[in-house]
Parts: structure tokens; sequence; C-alpha cells
């Protein structure tokens, strides 16, 4: 069986959120080591992974990324086994996501569970072997993103196929093998452009990216759940879709858990001279208050990871909050507070550099951005009506997906196949220079 995916790939600091031919998958960006294959037999652990595979990966990996070839569980999977025992993005110091090993593992690791999930859904049966080509756009935060990073990043990817062994049961397996025809890196943020103002079908955004995934019946419904209600009711603009944000000049507040990226937009082109990021995000504060948790509920945890504590903020904004939300909002805070002040920092001397003239719209959104939202947000409208510049402060629903999907959108335009294309000239002329090289060695020695 042969497959063909384009792929939208934000590799966030605490979830990987990976759009595979049009389907959304998000998942926390961990992996573990594993032992042995953690299925006992195929009766009845092959049903109930296929009926769950993201929940359950647990892959062999045989790669030229740098991986070392072995068994990993990955995302959901591996946070359930192995607790505060995994591998997430480190988000202290320098070190960029192309050098760190958790890109490279979750997304084979993802892309081959999927190609699982989807011939099974196709064909009702589980086969043997999978190859899978794909097209991938991926990013780097702002100040990550030079041009040995993106080098590192396409070579790790595109070097040689991928032999990746997905685990269904203790002898069941399927062997996929993956490979990259093309891998394009953009900053982080860049891409959204094209998902603030478009949906997956190139039609004017209101609601949902993904319209077409939706029953019919529920469609109304979901165009009613409005992308833009209040930042329309917030500067009085009436009724508007993704159109209003066409030729306008962004300046984008992307908040993560390990970086903080200010990408500036003049309508779809990215201005780089005006590009900045820093180091700063939700995950530096929670790093920091761990230790402050813990003490808080000391008979409640003996760890706990970065994303584990993630979870417990992110359940305010749940039906059902976390019964030590308190604590961990008390330990949370006073350290967020030092991180809100250098995000501040970084939206005043944007504002600053760029000139308030020059921007239309302060558009924050990222997995981040909710978090920040009760201490960030009366600060930056604050700061926007100042300067006389609209605030668009992304809705929670819609904050955390933007990234993927406007990687989603870029991957099947043409501007990625202009670059795929030049990629391709440049590898077959080298190819034909070392071809002319080789033979012209060859006849001077056989002169």
């Amino acid at each position: 069986m042969k497959l063909h995916y384009f792929v939208g790939n934000d590799l966030g600091n605490s979830e990987q959120d990976i759009v595979i031919n049009g389907k959304l998958i998000q998942q926390p960006n961990v992996f573990a080591a594993g032992g042995l294959i953690p299925w006992v037999d195929d009766e009845t652990d092959v049903p109930k992974n296929l009926k769950n595979i993201y929940g359950n990966i647990a892959v062999s990996i045989v790669s030229t990324a740098g991986i070392q070839t072995g068994l990993y569980h990955i995302g959901a999977y591996a946070l359930k086994t192995h607790g505060e025992d995994v591998t997430s993005l480190y988000v202290k110091g320098n070190n960029s996501k192309s050098d760190q090993l958790v890109p490279y593992v979750n997304t084979l690791g993802t892309i081959a569970a999927r190609a699982v999930e989807e011939v099974f859904e196709m064909t009702n049966e589980v086969p043997d072997q999978i190859t899978v080509s794909v097209d991938m756009a991926a990013a780097l935060p702002v100040k990550q993103h030079t041009p040995n990073n993106i080098k590192t990043m396409q070579n790790r990817f595109m070097s040689s196929p991928h032999v990746i062994t997905v685990h269904l049961g203790l002898t069941k397996k399927v062997s996929v093998t993956i490979k990259f025809e093309y891998v394009h890196i953009l900053q982080e943020g860049s891409a959204v452009v094209f998902a603030l103002q478009l949906d997956s079908e190139s039609q004017w955004r209101t609601g949902e990216y993904f319209k077409s995934a939706a029953k019919k019946e529920d469609k109304k419904k979901i165009e009613d759940v409005g992308l833009f209600t209040e930042f329309s009711k917030t500067y009085g603009l009436g009724e508007i879709d993704g159109s209003y944000f066409e030729g306008k000049n962004l300046l984008h507040f992307d908040a993560g858990d390990g970086t903080t990226d200010s990408p500036y937009t003049k309508g779809d082109l990215v201005d780089k001279d005006y590009c900045d990021g820093i180091n700063n995000g939700v995950g530096h504060a929670i790093e920091r208050a761990q230790r402050d948790f813990l003490a808080l509920v000391p008979f409640a945890f003996n760890s706990i990871s970065r994303q584990q504590f993630s979870e417990i903020l992110k359940s305010q904004f749940a039906d059902r909050k976390d019964k030590f939300l308190n604590e961990a909002l008390q330990a949370f805070n006073p350290h967020f507070e030092n991180q809100v002040k250098q995000m501040m920092k970084l939206g005043n001397d944007q504002i600053l550099r760029i000139g308030s003239n020059e921007i239309d719209i302060l558009v924050v959104y990222g997995g981040g951005s909710i978090l920040s939202r009760p201490l960030l947000y009366d600060k930056l409208k604050a700061l926007a009506d100042s300067v006389r510049i609209q605030l668009f402060y992304v809705p929670a629903k819609y904050a955390v997906t933007l990234n993927a999907e406007g990687l989603d959108y870029f991957v099947k335009s043409d501007i990625y196949k202009f670059h795929k294309k030049n990629y391709i000239a440049t590898f077959n002329k080298k190819i034909d220079s070392k071809d002319v090289a080789a033979t012209a060695e060859i006849e001077e020695n056989n002169k």
C-alpha cells in the first residue's frame, strides 16, 4: 500500500499539533524509550490499539535522523506509562528544536500511526507494509530560524527513508517506510496569516478551519462559533470574516511554552527585518513553579512533569477543574508575572522598532496565550489602545491550532510548490555536477 501525505507540523514545546491530509492530531510533545513491546497478546490489544491508535503509539524506529534504533512510546501513551520520566523539548538556554530528538521521533511515529489507521479505515485490514511519501511544512522559533538550523532539520528528515514499525499487539506489527520528498521550514507564526484569512476550502474564514470534516447538519453550528466575534464586538466592526485581514499589517504575538515569537507580516509576506522573539513563556514559569507546587501538596505527588502541570492549569477553562488547581495557580502566577514582564517588553520594543503607524493589528495566539490571558490581556490592550493599534486576542478555541492550520494551508500552496521545485532543481544540478566531476576523473585516470 502506497500513500502520499501533505503534512503541516506545529512542533510546540508542550504539544505537537500535526495536520496529515486534513486530519488534525494533537499530542503531548514527549516520548519515552521503551524496553519490551508493551502489549501482551494480539486478540485484545490489536482492536484496542486500532480504535485509539494515538493514545497507544509504540513504535520501533530505524532512521538516519540521529535517532537511536529502538522502541519508543509517544505522546499521551508516554505520559501515561512513564509520568515525569519522559523526554520533552528543552525550553531553557539556546538549544534549537532542530538539534533535539523530540521533533523527529514524534513526527515519524505519528505519521506512521496515521498511515496504519488510514489503511485500516479503507480496507478493514491491517497490512504488513505501507510506503508513505511526504510533503511537509514545519516551523522553528524566530531566533532559531537560521540557515544552519533549517538545513539540519531538512537533512534529518530528507536524507534517506525512515523505517517505522508500529506495534499493535504482541506479534502484530506494521512496517511503515516514510520518505520525505521535501520539507520547508518557516518561522513560527508566519504561516498564521493564511489561517486567519482562509479555511481549508479556501473560503473566507469565520469559524472552524476544517469545515469539510464536519457533518452537514453540524456545519451551521460550527460556522456560528465565531473566530472574530469578540474582536468585532470590541471595535464595533459588525459581521466580519477572514477578508478583514487581507492586506493588513500584522504584528504577531505567538505565545508558546518555551518561546514568544513576534513576526511582522505585511499582507501575506513576512518582513524578516522586523521579526523577533524571546526565550520566555509559560513553560519557563512552570519549570520554576513545579518545586513550589510540590511543597504545597506534599502528599499528592512525588514529582510532576511540565506537561502534567500544564494540564492542571488548563483545567481552569474546563467543566471539571483539577482538585489541585488552586495550589497550581498559587505556585505558577508569581513566576509567570516575571515572564509577562519580558513578553510586554517584547511587544513595546517591536512597536517602537516598526512604528505604530505601520501596524494595523496586534494578533495574539498560541498555546501559551490561553494561560497568559488573565495576566496579559489587559496590559496588551492598554498598550494597543495607547498607540491606536487593534488587539485581536484569539479565542482559546482557536489559539492553539492556528500554526498547524497555517502550515497545512502553506504545504498545499503554490508558494510551497515553488520552493520544492527550486530544491529539486538545485539537488539535481548538484548530482549532475558530481557525475561530471566523476566522469572527468575517470577519463583523466584512463589517459
